[in-house]
């Protein structure tokens, strides 16, 4: 049964693709995310089917979920006389204010880190432009990942290397979750397929997360 339900899934993912061959075609479980009062978060299915025949099996499926950019000012705090005083302000941005990351293996195992880099893939490999004051790239550096762990913190930001299932070689489901606290606006998906270090295939959409209900003015 599961074979055949492969199957039905992968051909009708095909008879979509383009005429220019594309190693992944790719959906997602719903076309908008509606957050009403009682919005608790949810779980969101991404899925896609994998065009083996011009490289053979891919290594790897990465998605990603990257919420809308915002600026952001980072505070350095030390203390002093046993009181926690700020210092060092750094203005940043733009940075994703939600990112999901998934992967069907590490993503070192996948890619190296400059291309990773370029691909902006992981939260490790997030850049952002200093809006004002200057700042060595190893205190931009400590800036971004104190704001990676708030992020986290707030389960806005989230990297499973478990996450995404290739079923067959052929086809792959991954699950975000959605968290109560996630910011409106439009998000932007991304999945990319790997062999041997680089990119064979890429897909990219968006996903509009907007609120709704009474007392709520557009």
């Amino acid at each position: 049964m599961r074979r055949a339900f492969t199957a039905i899934i992968f051909a009708l993912l095909l008879a979509h693709a383009p005429a220019l061959a594309n190693v992944l075609v790719t959906d997602l479980s719903k076309d908008q995310i509606s957050i009403r009062g009682d919005f608790t978060g949810e779980t969101l299915l991404l899925f896609g089917a994998i065009d083996p025949t011009p490289h053979g099996p891919v290594d790897g499926v990465v998605v990603v979920l990257r919420g809308p950019g915002e600026n952001v000012t980072l505070r350095k705090k030390q203390k002093s006389l046993g009181i926690w005083v700020n210092q060092q302000a750094y203005r940043m941005g733009p940075l994703p204010g939600f990112l999901a990351t998934v992967s069907s293996a590490p993503l070192s195992d996948l890619a190296p880190a400059e291309e990773r880099r370029q691909l902006n893939i992981g939260a490790d490999q997030l850049d952002a432009s200093l809006l004002s004051g200057t700042a060595s790239a190893a205190e931009k550096q400590e800036a971004l990942q104190a704001y990676v762990r708030l992020k986290r913190s707030d389960a806005l930001f989230d990297e499973n290397a478990q996450a995404v299932e290739i079923i067959d070689d052929r086809l792959f489901r991954a699950e975000i979750k959605l968290p109560a606290g996630m910011p409106v606006g439009r998000y932007v998906t991304e999945f990319f397929a790997f062999k041997n270090g680089r990119v064979v295939g890429y897909r990219t959409g968006e996903l509009p997360v907007d609120i709704v209900g009474a007392g709520h003015i557009l």
